[in-house]
């Protein structure tokens, strides 16, 4: 199955040319050549899988931006090892960099070692490079070069392993720090390497490790170009396992401490939990306690808004019978005077035998008035009704008692009911109560029937006779 082509050509070059480096206008001929490079990259991904070295693809900015110090004078198509790991050791990475570090450069591909193809326009280059910055890295390569045989302070395999590496790689490949003078990888010793590291470390630039090759040979060769290119980059393949840090190649116990910082986040982490726990018990209780007060306020603000209780039965009894007790004063019903203690009666028909012995005689001025008191003929004087205490009576069913004692003190009420051990159940308006024989007293109605004038019909006046 044949791969896409990078097939590059002289105007792929000149798109990286120094005066359009800054310019936006020329992103377009840039973008063209990073998606050719990556669909090529897609082939050299497979054949690193098949060497068991799982890799990401990633490319640099096209345009001018902050992670290219807003200078596109190159194409970069990395190949570093994937998400997973990365994110591993950057929680590592990040714990002792600055927040001005990160402003300054964002870029990620300084911290992690990776195999790369790089276009420029004067040349393209395959390499393994690792920065100074990707410490993990630097680290575990310092430590397989120093790593000597106690007895003989000879390198042990380790260095030899690495050494033997680069003396296999085609003689056209070179070792150096940054862009400054480079050695045969042919000519490569421990001692040669660690030189190198020093180099890259006080000028911050990446050990490198690679294959240049000039813009017109390029062209020149542009139909085996691809090929040759994928298979350098295969051939670094050993390079980048023997450098870049894994847990199969830990040679600076990176293991624990990756162990220990995970151990730390996990603890951090379950304390964070515990306290958004809290504050979330916290803040419920809180809107459960507004809730209740806000719930008491429309309770109150509704009471308020509700018009005054109506006086019912219970509440008027009570309150006559408070207003009583409170004043210590004994209720009275006022009698007509009378032989004993009955009221006077008028005579029903005093003015008609009046009006009988003596003939018509001009009333007094008086009687209007009493009459007036009276009311209309045939009702009794409501003033005169009264309700006195029957002498010597016995309490029947029906009686009319009067309540002498207790909550209906003085209420009329009407025996219902005799049961027969001195108690009785009394008719108080719309109430039935039972109470104590001992507490009520028979009442009698004293009223005055009204006089009438006459209780017999005046006769007619004949009807004239009509004349014949």
């Amino acid at each position: 199955m044949s791969h896409p082509s990078l097939h590059l050509t002289a105007r792929d070059f000149d798109a990286y040319a120094a005066e359009k480096a800054t310019s936006k206008a020329y992103s377009r001929p840039r973008l063209e050549v990073k998606q050719r490079a990556l669909a090529w990259a897609r082939g050299v991904v497979a054949r690193l899988a098949e060497l068991g070295i799982s890799v990401d693809v990633h490319g640099s900015d096209e345009h001018p931006s902050i992670r290219n110090k807003h200078r596109a004078d190159c194409q970069w198509v990395f190949f570093w090892r994937d998400q997973a790991a990365r994110e591993e050791l950057d929680r590592l990475l990040d714990r002792g960099r600055s927040i001005s570090d990160v402003i300054d450069d964002p870029s990620p591909y300084t911290r992690h070692a990776f195999l790369a193809l790089r276009l420029s326009e004067g040349e393209v280059q395959v390499c393994f490079a690792v920065h100074p910055d990707a410490k993990v890295d630097v680290d575990n390569l310092r430590a397989r070069l120093s790593a000597s045989d106690d007895a003989t302070g000879e390198p042990t395999s380790l260095a030899a392993e690495l050494t033997s590496a680069l003396h296999a790689l085609p003689e056209q490949f070179s070792f150096g720090a940054g862009g400054g003078d480079r050695v045969d990888c042919s000519a490569a010793t421990p001692e040669a390497i660690t030189e190198m590291l020093r180099r890259a470390a006080d000028g911050q630039v990446p050990l490198w490790i690679g294959w240049s090759v000039p813009r017109e040979t390029a062209v020149e060769h542009a139909d085996i170009l691809d090929e040759q290119l994928e298979d350098a980059l295969v051939a670094l393949a050993p390079i980048y396992r023997l450098v870049a840090w894994s847990r199969e190649n830990d040679r600076i116990a990176l293991d624990h401490k990756l162990e220990g910082i995970e151990q730390e986040r996990a603890r951090a982490h379950a304390e964070l939990e515990a306290e958004n726990e809290r504050w979330r018990s916290e803040q419920a209780r809180a809107r459960e306690r507004s809730m209740e007060e806000a719930r008491a306020r429309g309770d109150e603000r509704v009471e308020a808004s509700l018009p005054a209780r109506r006086p019912t039965l219970a509440t008027l009894f009570k309150a006559a019978s408070n207003a009583g007790a409170g004043r210590g004063e004994p209720r009275h019903t006022p009698k007509h005077a009378g032989e004993g203690g009955a009221p006077a009666r008028r005579p029903q028909h005093a003015e008609a035998e009046q009006q009988a012995k003596g003939g018509a005689q001009p009333r007094s001025s008086a009687e209007p008035a009493q009459r007036a008191q009276r009311g209309p003929a045939g009702e009794p004087d409501a003033a005169r009704v009264t309700l006195e205490p029957a002498k010597g009576g016995v309490i029947e069913k029906g009686s009319r008692v009067r309540v002498r004692r207790g909550p209906f003190g003085d209420k009329i009420g009407v025996v219902s009911e005799l049961d027969g051990r001195g108690g009785a159940r009394v008719l108080l308006g719309l109430l039935s109560t039972r109470l104590e024989l001992d507490d009520l007293e028979l009442v009698a109605d004293s009223r005055e029937r009204p006089a009438l004038s006459t209780s017999h019909r005046k006769p007619l006046a004949p009807t004239p006779r009509r004349a014949r």
